[in-house]
């Protein structure tokens, strides 16, 4: 079977990029086909050992038709579908942001989604039918992340594992205090600390406590490390075996809108810990959560849907309409850029012809070199 996976971008180590490439591993393992396409002209020139799967940028000139296309982020999405007439897709819906607009076409015969409550949301704000609809809950790839961790009997170390909160953020801020009145040491890795994991599964064994959220929790929790759930404005609970089921059924998330913890609330879930119970949610998420399984309900999904598709009669008017309401949806938003740009353009500073252009840097170059030769004289 040859797979055409979509998504954004490839540069960075986020959570549609890792399932995606631990995806394509696993489907290359069982035999089958695998390309990713992404609309990130930056990848035009990139080197394919620094992937594990080959990615296009060019859709109209595949080296292969694809048989089904598992779809991630509208724009390529959309763009995969109209590109590729007579090629099947599922529409993967990872999180309630302007690049997961659900795709509704007649050539999208299935959803995935990786909560419950995201598939709420798809029910009621876009009318999909809930028989249309797969709760794909986010799975680890155990191979890669091999090492297990034996936790101490009391935690020593811990790690805030976040690209979205800056440090000085409220909720950093409380889990700091929390962390030093229960001495523990902590750490901070993300985007806006200037670091960032290229190795999650070598770090993350070496911390006894790891704040989370998404498929990092899971992660985390797959080592061996007790895991206390993070929000975009708060902080939630440890996961422990009473509360794990409910909490994997939502992807290791809490409410974007929650209240920001107070210290005593982070304080008391980090005493929580115990190194038994943090075992045995490792051990079951390890059993439940294997990439592999999830790899081979894919494939079975994946051929589903092709069948189906063979017994569907083509319908070019209702392609047309799918796509003219696509259009009609993300107009306002290229609207809006549009104005933003023309409003950049306008600038008074900004060079508007190619002459122009060159004289500025001309006279750069001339201030560059004088003022180099004032160095020298001095």
């Amino acid at each position: 079977m040859r797979i055409l996976i979509t998504n954004s971008s490839m540069r960075s180590r986020g959570g549609t990029q890792t399932f995606m490439r631990d995806l394509a591993q696993g489907l290359n393992a069982l035999g089958h086909s695998v390309m990713a396409f992404t609309s990130d002209q930056t990848q035009r020139e990139r080197l394919l050992e620094n992937d594990i799967i080959p990615v296009t940028t060019d859709i109209q000139n595949l080296p292969s038709k694809p048989d089904i296309i598992h779809g991630q982020h509208h724009l390529e999405m959309m763009t995969a579908l109209t590109a590729l007439p007579g090629v099947p897709a599922i529409y993967h819906f990872h999180g309630a942001t302007w690049k997961d607009c659900i795709v509704k076409h007649p050539r999208v015969y299935h959803y995935l989604t990786m909560s419950r409550t995201a598939k709420e949301r798809m029910l009621v704000e876009s009318n999909i039918p809930g028989a249309d609809i797969t709760v794909l809950l986010n799975p680890v790839n155990v191979v890669k992340f091999h090492t297990v961790r034996t936790l101490p009997a009391r935690p020593v170390r811990a790690l805030f594992y976040n690209s979205r909160h800056q440090e000085d953020s409220e909720v950093v801020t409380v889990i700091r205090e929390a962390a030093k009145l229960c001495a523990i040491e902590l750490d901070l890795i993300g985007f806006h600390f200037g670091k960032t994991a290229i190795k999650p599964e070598k770090l993350l064994p070496e911390y006894d406590i790891v704040f989370a959220s998404g498929l990092s929790a899971i992660e985390a929790a797959a080592c061996g490390c007790a895991v206390i759930v993070l929000g975009r404005t708060s902080c939630g609970e440890m996961v422990l075996p009473e509360n794990y089921e409910r909490i994997r059924q939502v992807n290791f998330s809490i409410a974007s809108n929650s209240p920001p913890p107070s210290v005593e609330a982070v304080a008391n879930e980090l005493r929580k810990y115990s190194a038994q119970s943090c075992a045995e949610v490792t051990a079951r998420l390890r059993r439940e959560a294997d990439l592999s399984i999830t790899t081979t309900e894919l494939v079975a999904l994946y051929e589903r849907v092709i069948s189906q598709h063979r017994q569907t009669p083509v319908n070019m008017i209702a392609e047309s309409l799918a796509t003219s309401n696509y259009l009609r949806k993300i107009v306002p938003l290229i609207k809006m850029t549009d104005q933003m740009l023309d409003r950049n353009w306008a600038s008074e500073t900004r060079a508007t012809t190619f002459d122009e252009l060159s004289m500025r840097l001309e006279l750069l170059k001339a201030d560059i070199k004088k003022t180099s030769q004032q160095h020298l004289h001095d």
